[in-house]
């Protein structure tokens, strides 16, 4: 459907302006999730649903990505769909046709059982992600950060055309399902270890990650709340479908080093993209270990945890966005928010909703960040990792004091403001993120009920 989509806007778009080019988007995209979870239930999709011709396999936890990542973009496209009358972004025709054809990888890329289909896919998504880095062409950062993604996902590219050499080399086949029942009787490793080495590049993990942090610091806010969140989920998505086969010794390494230089780097940042770039690494390093381990408490814990940071993270990126329109001289139209001092704003009710999502990434009850990480430690200890346990608690500790120094300079601010120029879509959004947060301690049985059935 977002194929046919994608055609049809492609020839809407010559006669249309482009805020409603991005409402059919949208409302595209929100036709597909009711389509999509009329269309499957868990029972069916126990033992996986080929898709044409065995290129796609549909699983429990697919669902659940494909859920999200489609959430994701319909949350994200929400602030570009409404006039403001004093937008600081400018539309442009072809943001939302590229945006559906990244969504056409991203929602596919969890469902790969092919090699030949996984390079088609991550490149798509790929190269609509360095044309949408680079769309804003009058900004020189945006365009260093366009062709440094370039760049740097082109080197992680020719890594996962190297391991599908060697896959096909040795199996005969281009299949992943046939490759991993032929494990018994030809070596892998080369194969595993490649291209989980390109996937970790392709993230943007440490020690592989300091063009990741440039990309993110010069692309403009806007798009850095895309890739940062969305591509990443879209490629460990991928990585736990096939967490059973393939060999994740590799991922130890990316999760110590992301883990270390995620906690102690932002100490020394000023600039807050950057500070939230790191914390990505930081959170993502616990997702990894939940992969290492790979039992039940800790897929649940995975579940749990991502849930808390696309929710916490996206509301820090659009309370970003907003603050904009109490700011009288931003340093940039495209990133307006730039530095740790300027979250001093006016407006207490977008603070409080700040304040609300670093209180769920440092851990405080009763916010999900609390359950998340508890799960995540639970499982670490039950299996013995009693190293890395200990390593995750201080690392949390540590990260909690650039987490802690700005909500200080949230909370400095005295002054109030009655500037009502903010969209009261983007308030009522807001608002349910921040309440969500709040209390979803309520639903937090059902929840965990619902990801338990998720790898049954």
């Amino acid at each position: 459907m977002t194929s046919i989509a994608f055609l049809s806007l492609l020839v809407y778009s010559t006669y249309s302006t482009p805020i409603m080019t991005n409402r059919l988007t949208l409302l595209i995209m929100l036709f597909v999730l009711i389509i999509f979870n009329s269309s499957f239930n868990l029972i069916s999709l126990n033992n996986g649903l080929a898709l044409f011709n065995d290129w796609f396999i549909m699983y429990n936890n697919n669902y659940y990505f494909i859920t999200v990542i489609t959430s994701l973009i319909i949350f994200l496209l929400s602030y570009n769909c409404f006039s403001f009358s004093n937008s600081k972004i400018e539309a442009n025709i072809y943001f939302s046709l590229i945006i559906l054809a990244n969504s056409i990888a991203l929602l596919l890329f969890p469902l790969v059982n092919d090699l030949l289909s996984l390079y088609i896919l991550i490149e798509l998504q790929s190269y609509s992600l360095y044309i949408l880095t680079g769309m804003t062409n009058k900004s020189y950062n945006s365009s260093r950060a366009a062709l440094l993604y370039f760049l740097m996902g082109g080197i992680a590219s020719c890594l996962i055309l190297l391991s599908s050499y060697f896959m096909y080399l040795d199996t005969g086949t281009t299949n992943l399902s046939e490759m991993w029942s032929m494990s018994y009787y030809t070596d892998l490793t080369m194969f595993n270890y490649i291209l989980i080495l390109a996937l970790m590049f392709k993230m943007g993990m440490a020690p592989l990650h300091r063009w990741s942090i440039a990309v993110y610091n010069y692309a403009p806010t806007y798009m850095t709340a895309y890739m940062s969140i969305v591509a990443k989920v879209s490629i460990i998505s991928f990585i736990l479908t096939w967490a059973a086969t393939l060999d994740l010794s590799i991922i130890y390494m990316f999760f110590i080093s992301s883990l270390i230089i995620g906690c102690y780097k932002p100490l020394y940042q000023i600039n807050i993209k950057t500070i939230l770039a790191y914390s990505g690494l930081l959170n993502f390093s616990y997702l990894l270990l939940s992969l290492i381990i790979n039992n039940e408490v800790s897929l649940v814990g995975f579940y749990l945890y991502l849930s808390q940071y696309i929710l916490t993270h996206m509301l820090m990126f659009i309370i970003m966005l907003t603050m904009s329109y109490y700011m009288t001289s931003p340093p940039t139209i495209w990133s307006p928010i730039t530095f740790m001092h300027q979250l001093n704003m006016p407006n207490k009710a977008l603070s409080g909703c700040l304040i609300m999502a670093l209180f769920s990434l440092i851990g405080l009850p009763p916010t999900p960040g609390f359950y998340a990480k508890l799960l995540m430690f639970t499982s670490a200890l039950s299996s013995n990792y009693m190293f890395e346990s200990l390593l995750m608690v201080m690392c949390s500790v540590i990260a909690t004091y650039f987490y802690a120094n700005m909500i200080k300079v949230l909370m400095m601010n005295t002054e109030s403001t009655n500037n009502n120029n903010m969209s009261p879509v983007m308030a009522y959004m807001m608002s349910f993120s921040s309440m969500l947060l709040m209390f979803i301690w309520v639903y937090l049985d059902i929840m965990l009920q619902g990801m338990y059935m998720l790898i049954m």
